[in-house]
């Protein structure tokens, strides 16, 4: 069932910024050790399981519980502008820009500016997807 969350529901930069750098650890390293499994990382087959791995760390957990272990850690959860469950869509959408813009600190910052600069404190990714980052 959803419902609607009020400003002061809403996850504040630095809790979506705690719960970033703890997915972004996390990931990396589990990310490591599958691409080193599946082959060396310079191998074709061990840069593919890094990717999967490291884009998968966040859509598959978002779109299945509506937060990653860093948001569960940060106490936030994603959810629909409406306040219902985040879809698979929408997980894949708000998370297409972590892959496009995570490589480069410039990016991520622009990401701060764009949640500072919402009356939702939504970042690109949330705009497109139309979704909201809530405290639980």
């Amino acid at each position: 069932m959803s419902k609607p969350y009020a400003r002061s529901q809403l996850a504040s930069v630095t809790a979506r910024g705690g719960a970033w750098l703890v997915d972004i650890v996390a990931s990396l390293v589990v990310a490591a050790v599958v691409s080193g499994v599946a082959g060396v990382a310079a191998d074709p087959l061990g840069l593919l399981a890094f990717l999967l791995v490291s884009v998968g760390w966040y859509v598959v957990p978002e779109a299945v519980w509506g937060r990653t272990p860093g948001k569960w850690v940060a106490g936030i959860r994603v959810v629909e502008a409406d306040g219902g469950d985040v879809s698979a869509r929408a997980a894949v959408v708000r998370n297409l820009t972590k892959v496009i813009g995570g490589g480069s600190i410039l990016l991520v910052l622009a990401g701060v500016v764009f949640i500072a600069d919402s009356r939702d404190n939504q970042r690109l990714g949330d705009r497109f997807a139309d979704t909201l980052v809530v405290r639980v």
